[in-house]
């Protein structure tokens, strides 16, 4: 992940007339580590980081919040993951619908479940909570070996953290979804 604070805080010296020495002697913070950060390289911890955004008179969130340009949050088509499951890769596509140059809590998927197919030998399950919404077919949510839902074009389920379950296609046509992940930290 590239944070761009190394920047911030070289804009901050040059705006205030200081030297990496001078910020050094205000922070506590050795100058290799300072010129290491503008540099982009380094690998400062908490504590340096605070003390850096101390004298910046911003927050720690504030020096490490990255800037990320609209145009780096487009995923072209062509530009996407794309992962088979099953044991011939055929049985289910994973297409990656929202990649990022930052981290996100957020995943979206177009998921494509090919007739008479579950997503998954057995069940899975997830740290993150997970919504699905069927765009086309219609498979089953299968969340254990007694309890399945059956969702049609225009149905969603929403997945609760830590629940065993999997998608199941009886018919005889192929179901697409929408799979939302919401990671629960970083």
């Amino acid at each position: 992940m590239d944070f761009n604070f190394g920047q911030k805080i070289n804009n901050y010296r040059r705006k205030n007339h200081m030297t990496i020495q001078e910020l050094a002697q205000r922070t506590n913070v050795s100058t290799a580590i300072i010129s290491q950060l503008e540099r982009g390289i380094g690998n400062p911890t908490l504590k340096v980081l605070t003390d850096l955004a101390n004298e910046l008179g911003i927050s720690l969130s504030e020096l490490v919040k990255e800037d990320i340009k609209n145009c780096d949050l487009i995923l072209r088509r062509e530009n996407r993951m794309v992962s088979y499951y099953g044991e011939d890769r055929k049985q289910m596509m994973c297409n990656l619908l929202v990649d990022s140059p930052l981290h996100t809590a957020l995943d979206v998927a177009m998921l494509t479940l090919e007739p008479h197919c579950e997503s998954v030998d057995g069940f899975t399950e997830h740290l993150e909570e997970e919504s699905l919404y069927m765009v086309e077919g219609e498979a089953y949510i299968v969340f254990s070996d007694s309890e399945e839902y059956l969702l049609r074009s225009g149905d969603s389920v929403r997945i609760m953290p830590n629940r065993l379950h999997k998608l199941r296609n009886d018919s005889d046509q192929t179901c697409v979804c929408i799979d939302m992940k919401c990671k629960v930290s970083y």
